[in-house]
């Protein structure tokens, strides 16, 4: 008996894994386990998962992105489609040494689940909504280099529980030129440091042009107003780049980045961060 629900489970993830939808009654459809995801957020918002690594100049440091996203359960009904997915992903700050070391010196983990809807409005135009409830927490790893004092070193705990709010205008503009902005806003109401916590907003702005139906190139913004240590910061973060890949689906991507504002890794909380660099993504 439990050979055969064993293999009945993993009979039903293996066919829920395709993308092809299963029909449900009046014409809509569900499907199941979907990397094609209904909210597709900017290229420079920073709280994505993504997969990758930036070099920058202006310092020994690299930034590695390892997460992923996907739509569990989703429902196509008409116009409008609906999806529960999770979230998880880290970011990582490594130090660049000889012989092709990088120690690790802080990570961020961040974990959690999202609501999903998109709207298609009119051949050109769709919009898709998020809501996410997540958890993040940073740490200080082995290749972290401490400085010399007199004082015992006591562990940093940082790590924040949030609900973000957020909605993206996708429209094209003409062949092969696309316009996204998006509309955040993110409440944290639980954290370690309490003044870590309260809203913050963002806003995203981002154009690109398909040369071909694979070649594309893009620029991405994105501005977050928030408050750190009761002063109020506007951070930026631009990117720009070339993408080998269709719209909206896998891609490989070269681009160009550029921070300026509150530092994000929480192991780093209330320092200012001003950094620019070149880097490698595989957008899945």
């Amino acid at each position: 008996m439990r050979t055969k629900l064993l293999l009945s489970i993993l009979f039903f993830i293996s066919i829920s894994g395709k993308t092809k939808a299963i029909p449900a009654e009046g014409g809509d459809s569900l499907y199941f386990f979907n990397s094609n995801l209904l909210f597709i957020p900017t290229e420079a918002s920073i709280f994505e998962s993504k997969n990758g690594v930036t070099k920058y100049f202006d310092t020994k440091n690299l930034k590695l992105d390892i997460g992923a996203t996907i739509d569990l359960i989703g429902l196509k009904h008409g116009e409008k489609e609906y999806s529960f997915g999770a979230d998880f992903f880290t970011f990582s700050n490594l130090r660049s040494e000889s012989n092709f070391k990088f120690p690790v010196d802080a990570i961020d983990y961040m974990f959690g689940i999202n609501f999903n809807m998109r709207l298609k409005q009119n051949e050109k135009w769709k919009m898709s909504y998020r809501l996410r409830i997540s958890h993040i927490s940073s740490h200080f790893e082995d290749g972290h280099i401490y400085e010399r004092t007199d004082t015992i070193f006591t562990p940093v705990v940082f790590s924040k529980e949030f609900f973000d709010l957020a909605a993206v205008s996708d429209y094209k503009l003409g062949e092969g030129f696309y316009l996204k902005n998006l509309l955040a806003l993110n409440y944290v109401f639980h954290s370690i440091p309490e003044d870590a916590s309260g809203f913050s907003g963002q806003i995203g702005i981002e154009t690109k042009y398909f040369f071909t139906k694979i070649f594309s190139a893009y620029l991405s913004s994105d501005f977050v107003l928030a408050e750190v240590n009761s002063n109020t910061n506007l951070n930026l973060n631009i990117e720009t780049g070339l993408s080998l890949g269709r719209v909206n689906s896998r891609a490989l991507m070269l681009y160009f980045s550029y921070y300026d504002g509150q530092d994000y890794r929480g192991q780093y909380y209330g320092k200012y961060l001003n950094n620019h660099g070149i880097g490698l993504r595989i957008k899945f």
